[in-house]
Order: structure tokens, then C-alpha cells, then sequence
């Protein structure tokens, strides 16, 4: 009689595992991944001490003194492997990367240019700030004001105003002699020099590539996490059951949010909202238009939420029941687990960098 229920059990959590039939993505934290992705398959537990262990590694390999770029490139595999094999739609994917370039960018720049490190080579030496504030007026700065002033008149628009502007302002500079009249000088911090060398370059590219391996890597944990996974890693790890019907509570209203914030855009664009060209500051409106039925629906669907809890008499001091969304343990787990120990020790070891390591060979 035990064997017949506990192959009941077995086959019932084998089915309520497994995704309606014809589904192809599931929804996760944010947005939605593959129902079969590979990265889905490893325990929510390895997989975030995997991302946690790699970044670690990928943080010592950007020492300021030391930088190990050949270290940086090498842990960038493993971290674009996870990115592409969490599932996530291409859509989605090519976004994130493309929020991901204007950062890895400005932090090339800052490196670059605002954090000169003493190199053998100098490649760029010039002044930019000679220690003094200069208040001055100037004919371009005249004529970038009234281009702004007359295209927000003619189009009703700033930013495309701001760009007309600036560069009818630097071509007019560069052909024409513009007079300029100086009316100060404060002096204001210190001098700056712009200062590049191949020191500061190859730390600046290091940092660029480890940054973006820990960004693709933690994208793909949280694309690839769904949130009764969550609940089921916690029960795993025998937390309060207080805080996981806390948590469980907020990311299912997340998910319900970026439902409602759905619908009600489409109730917008049905209602002609986007029809004509609208300005920056009309968009600023349409986002408070979009926010006060949000909230109104949240506040309503929190009360019907307590309703039902009271209805079906749920306490949060009354017994567990089987809860079926905990995974096992499988043999790729235990092989992460491995490599986790391996990363560990890289970062909190001696670590003396295949940079190093290749020059004295």
C-alpha cells in the first residue's frame, strides 16, 4: 500500500512539473525563457552559486597594479556559455545586450580617460582643465539657444532641438572666428591632464570585459529563475515559512504587475493614445496615466488576495503541505558544485593570473 502512494506521489509531482503540452516559454522573474533550456535544467541553488563564484574570480582578475586580461577573457567564455544557453527569446537577449554596450562603453571611457595609470608607453598627453573656472559669454552659445528656442516653437520637441543645435553651434565655431567675452576666472579644483597609456588601456579592456561576463551571467540567472523555484530552493534550505510566503507573495505580484502594466498599455494604443507625435514631456504623462490604474488594480488585487487566504482559512502557523516544485540534486549539479569549489579557491586563494603566468613563460 506505501509503494502503491509513494508511486502516486512520484507520478503526480512528475506531472505537475512538467509544462501544459504545446508550451514553449515559461515566464521567469522577468519576461520568459525556453520551457527546454539547458541552463533551466541545473538546481536554482548551483546555478546561483556558480554566477556568485565566477564573478568573484572575475573581479580579482581586475587589480588595478596587476590586471589580468588573459584571465578576463578566458572566465568571458564560460559567462556568454551561460547568456546563450539560458533561453531566453532573442528579442530579450538582443535588448539586454544592447543596454549593456553604452555601459561597458562609459566605463571604458572613465578608465580611459579620468583614471590615468603610469605606463612605458604614452600614448595621448594633453591638458583638458587648467585649474580655473571661466564664465564667459559667447556668440554659439546666442545661437545654441535660439536654434533650441525656434525648433521647440516649429516641432514642439527638445532632444532632436539640443542636437540641431549643438552641431550647427561646432560647425559655425569651427568655420567662423565667433567672439567671446570673458567675465571671470574662479579658480576651482586642480588641473587635469588627459593621460593615456598601454598600461591604462589594458586595464581599462580588462575591466570592459570582466564587467560584461558578470553582467551577461547574472542577466541570465535571473531570466532563467522562476519564482516557485525560488519557493522551492528556500523550502530546500528549511527557511521560516513566514519569509517564504513573504517572498513568494511579492514576486507573484511582480509577475501579475508586468501583466496589468501589459493590458493597460493596449487599452492606451486602442484608444488612439499614440495616433500623433507626441513630445517628451506628453510621454512623461502618458507614463503617469499608465501608473494610477496600476496602483488601483494592485491595491484591489492585494484585498482579494487576503480575502481568499481568509476564505480557504490559511495561517501561517498551520502544518506544511507537499510542496511539489522542489528539484532534486542530479549528477550536472554536483559537477557545478565541483567547479564552484575550483572558482572559490581562485578567489579567495593565491591567485597569481595566466597573464603573469604566460610572460614567464
Amino acid at each position: 500500500m506505501s509503494d502503491q502512494k509513494s508511486f502516486s506521489t512520484t507520478a503526480e509531482e512528475a506531472i505537475y512539473l512538467q509544462p501544459p503540452a504545446g508550451r514553449r516559454y515559461v515566464r521567469s522573474f522577468l519576461f520568459s525563457r525556453r520551457v527546454n533550456a539547458p541552463l533551466a535544467r541545473v538546481h536554482l541553488l548551483v546555478r546561483a552559486l556558480l554566477v556568485i563564484c565566477l564573478s568573484a574570480v572575475q573581479l580579482r582578475t581586475m587589480n588595478t597594479a596587476h590586471p589580468d586580461i588573459v584571465g578576463a577573457i578566458v572566465l568571458w567564455v564560460p559567462s556568454i556559455s551561460i547568456f546563450l544557453i539560458s533561453g531566453m527569446h532573442g528579442k530579450v537577449a538582443r535588448i539586454y545586450i544592447l543596454l549593456i554596450l553604452p555601459t561597458v562603453f562609459s566605463l571604458f571611457l572613465s578608465w580611459t580617460l579620468l583614471n590615468p595609470v603610469t605606463g612605458s608607453i604614452v600614448f595621448v598627453r594633453q591638458q583638458v582643465y587648467s585649474g580655473f573656472l571661466t564664465f564667459s559669454l559667447a556668440v554659439w552659445q546666442l545661437l545654441w539657444i535660439g536654434i533650441v528656442i525656434l525648433y521647440y516653437r516649429w516641432k514642439r520637441g527638445i532632444v532632436n532641438g539640443i542636437l540641431l543645435a549643438s552641431v550647427a553651434a561646432i560647425v559655425v565655431s569651427y568655420l567662423l572666428p565667433l567672439p567671446t567675452w570673458t567675465i571671470a576666472r574662479v579658480p576651482f579644483f586642480h588641473p587635469l591632464t588627459l593621460y593615456i597609456s598601454e598600461q591604462g588601456l589594458l586595464l581599462a579592456l580588462t575591466k570592459v570585459i570582466s564587467y560584461s561576463g558578470m553582467m551577461l551571467s547574472t542577466i541570465a540567472l535571473v531570466v532563467t529563475s522562476r519564482d516557485i523555484e525560488l519557493m522551492g530552493a528556500m523550502r530546500q534550505l528549511h527557511i521560516p515559512r513566514p519569509i517564504i510566503f513573504f517572498l513568494s507573495t511579492v514576486f507573484r505580484a511582480l509577475n501579475l504587475a508586468l501583466t496589468d502594466y501589459e493590458t493597460i498599455y493596449q487599452a492606451q494604443i486602442a484608444r488612439a493614445v499614440n495616433a500623433r507625435p507626441r513630445s517628451f514631456f506628453r510621454r512623461l504623462r502618458d507614463l503617469a496615466s499608465i501608473a494610477v490604474p496600476m496602483v488601483a488594480m494592485m491595491i484591489r488585487r492585494s484585498s482579494e488576495i487576503g480575502d481568499a487566504l481568509l476564505a480557504r482559512g490559511y495561517t501561517l502557523r498551520q502544518s506544511d503541505v507537499d510542496f511539489y516544485e522542489t528539484s532534486p540534486f542530479h549528477a550536472i549539479d554536483w559537477l557545478l558544485l565541483l567547479a564552484c569549489l575550483v572558482l572559490l579557491y581562485l578567489a579567495v586563494g593565491p591567485y597569481p593570473g595566466l597573464t603573469a603566468l604566460i610572460q614567464r613563460w
